[in-house]
């Protein structure tokens, strides 16, 4: 059995594109159909594991629209990064269940740009010079 190939490195929002997030979805409806199968169709664990699909799939197709936008405003780019983590943490857990699979793993997405990289970083640093509180004395 040979190994799919490595996912492209992905560090921004702008980064994702469709086939990225349709590699994560697929990989859930798998995991989760063999899951559902082994369930059955009745029973609380039975509702569990559908309403996990619906909220798998509600959460790539808010994806795939957010990525169709041509220039998204930052709380679209919010959304994005908010959607690839919650599908990514998802998956995360299926990982493990044949082996860990290095190759089949999706990096994080955790900023929405370059630009808002840096800002982040100036952020930490300004927090870290400064500390969280700074006393007056009056």
């Amino acid at each position: 059995m040979t190994n799919p190939p490595s996912e492209r490195t992905l560090i921004y929002a702008e980064d994702l594109r469709p086939e990225d997030v349709c590699g994560l979805e697929m990989f859930l409806n798998v995991q989760l159909g063999r899951v559902c199968e082994e369930v059955g169709e009745t029973g609380e664990t039975s509702f569990a594991m559908r309403s996990l699909l619906r909220l798998v799939c509600d959460s790539a197709g808010l994806l795939y629209t957010l990525l169709a936008v041509e220039r998204p405003e930052t709380w679209q780019q919010a959304a994005i990064v908010r959607e690839r983590q919650r599908l990514r943490s998802t998956a995360h857990e299926f990982n493990h269940c044949e082996g860990y699979d290095h190759d089949r793993w999706w990096n994080q997405v955790r900023h929405f740009d370059g630009s808002d990289e840096t800002a982040e970083q100036d952020r930490i640093r300004r927090f870290t010079d400064v500390g969280p509180y700074t006393e007056t004395i009056d």
